[in-house]
């Protein structure tokens, strides 16, 4: 969900055949939405600007499609200077450079809509989505006359006006007030690009490129509505409309952001994601060096006078760790898809976050590194072995869980015990010996918490993918979990397939996501080995 805001600065204008420059953000003042930018409006800074998509009027026209990038992004005492490259190999970018030469355009931002926060007419927050060429002014004090001529060219009058020249009740500039404005920059547009977006129709709307409509319900909720179209229909004309189409060789569509975010919290709600502190690591790479080290920098005393003490780290323990491509198919009946009342999109989101967490909590406890992401189980450095094949003592137990270096054992959900569920219900069994790994209460051992998941106060999180107690396996997991990075792309993609199952009324669905992970630190883990 996308919201706008018109603000202008001096106009855009040309630098180069193919480069604007401008001014994207003004500080002070109001536009006629009754938005201000300052100097303290988070912008979302925290990631470079420079390759923020650029486009014209926000998509909203016929020209849907990106039209160019951000190649400079200038902070300034009066607000944000931009640079913007467009992509040359379009078609109209010469018709869009003759409006720019003529000064039919300024520019705007886009920012999503729900992380937008407004105090009193002040923007406090404000993150940066997207930049447009647009002509719909929204900033008082760069509003100009543009008309069109008879050579279908547009053209602007002088003068950038300050905000005294505007009365604030009835905007109106050379006769021409705020509500007629758009048509007439409009109609100026329509002329300029006539050629390339259509014939115009009555009321000088541009005719938009043939396309399928998805949804009558607005661009706010379009790409989630596209999906749950292609789903039900297979209508892959419709998807593209809104949906970007996967960058690997998988050909499926690109699942939206707000309902991947769905389904990656129910995901993690059922697995160890959500369970304790990993590290978590985004990236478009395939692979990424996870640095990890050997030996440890530390001070000496010296004389004074006398040379520094050398104590270089050593980075032999850093990992590279690679992005596995994992897939799931499923089934669903052609009834199930035709019934209007069946709640299609949430049957699909919870059944592929089962499935996400099965693969995460699998590969993070038992991955062998071979073709597939590394395991604690393959990494961790530190061992007990207990004297029974298919039990344990309160002793070894004990001899576990202190077996990792202090400085692991750290607070918060960073430390836990990982095992199968029958494993801790055996330790729970366990007599004769204090605490017999009871929930702690608020006053016991250092002040630690603990409820009916809790071993001596440490977080305990089942999962059928760790080994039972059986001769020669790693029962029992203990260790920091911060020392395990999980790395994924942060998308899902699906796509459909009409006729595999043709012959009994089904409809195949596959997913694909991209994940990996290992352990950087080995000494930061430790297990129980049966005898």
């Amino acid at each position: 969900m996308t919201d706008f805001v018109k603000s202008y600065g001096s106009g855009v204008k040309a630098v180069g055949d193919y480069t604007l420059q401008g001014r994207g953000i003004v500080y002070g003042g109001q536009d006629l939405t009754g938005d201000r930018f300052t100097k303290a409006t988070d912008l979302g800074d925290t990631r470079s600007f420079v390759g923020t998509p650029v486009y014209y009027d926000h998509g909203l026209s016929s020209i849907r499609g990106q039209i160019g990038t951000v190649k400079m992004w200038t902070p300034t005492d009066d607000g944000i200077d931009v640079q913007i490259e467009l992509d040359k190999r379009l078609d109209y970018v010469g018709d869009v450079m003759k409006l720019v030469k003529s000064g039919a355009l300024g520019l705007s931002t886009g920012a999503l809509s729900h992380l937008v926060v407004r105090d009193k007419g002040e923007l406090k927050r404000w993150v940066v989505g997207e930049i447009s060429l647009t002509p719909t002014p929204a900033e008082p004090r760069t509003l100009t006359e543009v008309k069109a001529t008879q050579n279908d060219t547009a053209r602007t009058a002088a003068a950038t006006l300050s905000p005294s020249d505007i009365p604030q009740s009835s905007l109106s500039l050379k006769g021409t007030t705020v509500e007629n404005i758009n048509q007439i920059v409009q109609d100026a547009v329509v002329a300029a690009l006539k050629n390339v977006a259509g014939t115009p129709v009555e009321g000088g709307v541009m005719t938009a490129p043939a396309t399928k409509t998805v949804t009558s319900r607005g661009f706010s909720n379009e790409p989630n509505e596209a999906l749950k179209y292609y789903l039900k229909t297979g209508d892959r004309i419709a998807a593209k409309a809104t949906l970007a189409e996967g960058s690997n060789n998988t050909g499926g569509y690109i699942v939206p952001i707000d309902l991947y975010d769905q389904i990656i919290a129910r995901r993690d709600e059922q697995s160890l994601l959500g369970a304790f502190n990993f590290r978590r690591i985004k990236t478009n790479e395939r692979q990424i060096v996870i640095p990890g080290q050997n030996t440890k920098s530390s001070f000496a005393i010296v004389a004074e006078s006398g040379s520094a003490s050398f104590s270089e780290p050593n980075f032999a323990n850093s990992r590279t760790v690679t992005m596995y491509k994992y897939s799931l198919a499923m089934k669903i009946t052609s009834e199930l898809l035709n019934d209007e009342q069946s709640n299609l999109q949430s049957f699909l989101t919870e059944d592929i976050a089962r499935a996400y967490a099965q693969a995460v909590n699998n590969f993070i406890i038992a991955g062998s590194g071979s073709s597939e992401p590394y395991g604690i189980l393959a990494r961790a450095s530190n061992s007990v072995t207990a004297a029974s094949a298919t039990a344990v003592t309160f002793a070894e137990v004990t001899s576990l869980e202190y077996s990792i270096p202090g400085a692991y054992m750290t607070g918060g959900n960073d430390v836990g015990w990982i095992m199968k569920n029958s494993t801790l219900g055996k330790i729970r069994a366990l007599t004769g010996n204090y605490p017999q790994f009871q929930p702690l209460g608020t006053n016991a051992i250092a002040g630690k918490t603990g409820n009916l998941r809790d071993l001596d106060g440490y977080p305990a999180f089942t999962s059928e993918y760790t080994p039972a107690m059986t001769t020669g396996l790693k029962s029992i997991i203990f260790g920091n979990m911060n020392y395990y990075n999980f790395v994924e792309n942060g998308q899902l993609e699906i796509k459909r397939n009409d006729s595999l199952y043709m012959a009994t009324d089904e409809i195949a669905y596959f997913c694909y996501f991209r994940a990996g992970g290992d352990v950087n630190q080995g000494e930061a883990f430790s297990y129980i080995i049966q005898a």
